[in-house]
């Protein structure tokens, strides 16, 4: 869904407070308040119209679930979490308790506030719905026990090592004094209860409620007078030193469109505010974006294309064929082949001269036809050699075509073989293969810690059947958009270094997906930021 390659930009920026006039902290760009207050933006969305907070990473809109719930954790930087609703949190116990205390300033839209009981409810009921965004966490066998200690702290409890499990809590939580207490639902049956037409609006505890004239495929969302506010910690572009009367954006709406061109033609006309990732459109957009009509950007989307080597075989074992492999690849030709694609990259610029002594220990293997012969004869294959590729029916022939032409150079016979998806899944976990062409999703594999820190069940099935450890597909990701080079940057490094020295896979290139906004809006976009996640500080600049 188009919703999902928003979820490759990082949130950050805050700037200063609020007066009569508001700063950005970067640029120290002033304007005035009464300049931005106020207004209406209309989104294209996905919309379900089926979900309760707390649920939104498996059930619901994202935008709707965001805008409405606060989540106990943000993305801050890299694999770095920030506190949204928790004041404190500690890995404890050789990671084994995780204490959280929560912000003493945070309410329901009622009023009530917000506690620990309300985490107890949401941990029950997350627990028993398969649906919901923490059940694989907490029915992990790590997973021990959750108490209650006050009001404002509660503790996990683990039988094992389980620092991961801090990412899981992502996510908003459950208005106990509603479900339950009002309502009469326990936390066991509430996954039947999630088909309600609408949430509560009492159990709202973010910066938008849901109008109760939304209908499916046109969500209103209103700003929230009672809203709280955020917890002030460096993530948001503006921060005002309480909750103002008026919200920098009083109004958003999410209306389904199904067809591309339709919201070509609605974001043209400026009945949609915000266009994603258009690909068959692309071009054009991009050449109206450049006569100044609107703006763009692009990121990586999270998807790769790659081959797999099977280091089973008795050739592909040899790291030297592997580097020959890598080094023989014309990626300029193939890229023509990959619409929409970028290719591999270091992420190193002058940022990070401070590291010098471990960049230079990592040397990239440069596109060489003639060294790669040279790395083949010294593995102990001087002459030509042939190798099988198993794809699926639906990869483009020119692809294929640019491989056997990168390879035929240094004498390396590229055979072709071509099986339905299920067969191909089949066979790489079996390990019955040479080479193998996926495009594989960051967005599905689970959150991971750095390399400099890795568990031994981070490598899943081993080398032995094609597999490396998927992190590295979060951690190339992030190096595209990783706003805090200066602490995330050597982790980066480090796995490059083990990429480049092994090649434990041949990465081709990833996938760029843009984003088109009106010139008025500001905010996340033309900046950086979860574009959901930040809904409260959009504004529009008249």
């Amino acid at each position: 869904m188009r919703r999902l390659f928003l979820v490759v930009i990082l949130l950050i920026l805050f700037s200063s407070s609020f007066a009569d006039a508001l700063k950005k902290r970067v640029t120290e760009e002033e304007f005035s308040y009464s300049e931005l207050a106020g207004g209406s933006i209309t989104l294209p969305v996905d919309t379900t119209f089926r979900f309760i907070p707390g649920f939104e990473l498996s059930e619901g809109d994202f935008w709707v679930t965001f805008a409405i719930q606060d989540p106990l954790f943000r993305w801050a930087s890299g694999d770095e979490l920030s506190p949204c609703l928790v004041e404190k949190y500690e890995l404890l116990n050789s990671n084994k308790s995780l204490y959280i205390k929560l912000r003493e300033d945070i309410f329901w839209y009622d009023g009530t506030p917000i506690t620990g009981a309300d985490i107890e409810y949401s941990i029950k009921a997350w627990k028993s719905a398969e649906n919901s965004p923490v059940y694989e966490a907490l029915n992990d066998p790590r997973f021990g026990w959750f108490s209650v200690v006050d009001s404002k702290t509660v503790v996990f409890n683990f039988n094992d090592s389980y620092p991961e499990f801090l990412n899981s809590l992502r996510t908003g939580i459950l208005a106990k004094h509603i479900y339950y207490d009002r309502l009469g639902i326990e936390p066991e049956n509430l996954e039947e209860s999630m088909k309600m037409d609408k949430p509560p609006i009492e159990a709202t505890s973010g910066p938008f409620v849901l109008d109760p004239a939304s209908v499916k495929g046109n969500i209103i969302l209103k700003r929230s007078p009672n809203w709280h506010g955020g917890s002030g910690d460096g993530l948001f572009p503006l921060v005002f030193e309480s909750w103002p009367e008026k919200s920098l954006l009083d109004e958003i709406r999410l209306v389904e469109v199904a067809e591309p061109l339709d919201r070509i033609e609605m974001f043209e006309t400026g009945e949609l505010h915000l266009l994603f990732n258009e690909p068959d459109h692309t071009e054009s957009l991009l050449n109206e974006s450049a006569s100044g009509k609107y703006k763009s950007g692009s990121f990586p989307d999270g998807t790769y294309h790659v081959v797999l080597i099977n280091h089973r075989n008795g050739l592909l074992v040899e790291k030297g064929v592997r580097q020959a492999l890598k080094m023989s690849i014309d990626y300029e030709s193939l890229l023509k082949a990959l619409p929409n694609s970028n290719g591999t990259f270091i992420p190193v610029d002058p940022r990070t001269a401070i590291f010098k002594t471990l960049e230079s220990q990592i040397v990239d293997l440069p596109y060489d036809p003639e060294k790669a012969k040279t790395f083949l004869s010294n593995a102990g294959y001087p002459g030509s050699v042939t190798l099988s590729i198993k794809v699926y029916h639906g990869v483009e022939k020119i692809l294929l075509e640019e491989l056997q032409k990168s390879w035929g150079k240094i004498g390396v016979k590229l055979e072709v073989e071509r099986l339905d998806w299920g067969s191909l899944l089949r066979d790489i976990d079996e390990g019955d293969y040479e080479l193998a062409y996926l495009r594989v999703q960051a967005f599905d594999y689970p959150e991971i810690a750095p390399w400099t820190s890795e568990y031994k069940y981070d490598l899943k099935t081993g080398w032995e059947v094609g597999y490396v450890n998927q992190q590295i597909f979060r951690i190339m990701r992030r190096a595209a958009i990783e706003p805090d080079w200066s602490s995330r940057t050597p982790y980066y490094l480090g796995s490059y270094r083990i990429w480049t020295n092994d090649v434990p896979i041949l990465v081709l290139a990833y996938n760029l997906s843009y984003v088109f906004w009106n010139i008025q809006l500001s905010g996340p976009v033309p900046d950086r930021g979860e574009l959901y996640e930040n809904l409260a500080e959009w504004h529009l600049q008249k």
